[in-house]
């Protein structure tokens, strides 16, 4: 079997347990999206995100397979568009429209109650643990106050990134900025 070097050093990163699989990040996301009436993306990545924190600070790896980047709202991996559009495929989570001053529509997740697909066998009890103490203390946050909290943590604050600001945008995180 031929790889090319980005398969090799993909491969040797999964090895070395430093990049989570989709499933698995995947499976975070719903797992986040069950304990929510309904969520934005701006939710869940921020979620994901502080839980990805915590995970860091306590077991030195993260949950999620994401690369986070200072973006305008705080950290941010594209990615997750293809997760979330692989999770409704499934049916796993649906998809819902909703419009907010000045009539703007926005798109919120939420699981689908009667899918049977959602599973959290990738997780371990460790990491659901986590993200269990993370989103019991961010309960009743919304994207903004998510948003501000993302940039008060250290990662944010060593790119001296600032809300509204331009300071590093686009810049690889690093989970582990004392």
């Amino acid at each position: 079997m031929c790889y090319n070097r980005k398969q090799e050093r993909v491969r040797a990163v999964r090895k070395r347990g430093r990049m989570a699989p989709e499933e698995k990040t995947k499976q975070l996301l719903v797992y986040i999206s069950k304990g929510l009436e309904s969520a934005s993306v701006t939710m869940l990545m921020k979620l994901a995100y502080l839980i990805d924190l915590v995970a860091v600070g306590r077991t030195g790896e993260q949950v999620s397979g994401f690369r986070y980047r200072r973006y305008k709202y705080g950290p941010f991996d594209s990615r997750i568009y293809g997760y979330l559009t692989k999770l409704v495929g499934e049916g796993i989570l649906l998809e819902e429209s909703e419009f907010c001053p000045p009539a703007e529509e926005y798109i919120k997740y939420r699981v689908n109650d009667s899918s049977s697909k959602h599973k959290f066998d990738k997780l371990s009890g460790q990491e659901i643990k986590i993200a269990d103490e993370v989103l019991k203390s961010m309960v009743g946050y919304g994207a903004k106050a998510l948003s501000d909290i993302t940039y008060k943590t250290k990662p944010m604050m060593a790119l001296g990134a600032k809300q509204g600001g331009s300071e590093n945008l686009n810049a690889l995180l690093d989970l582990k900025a004392k």
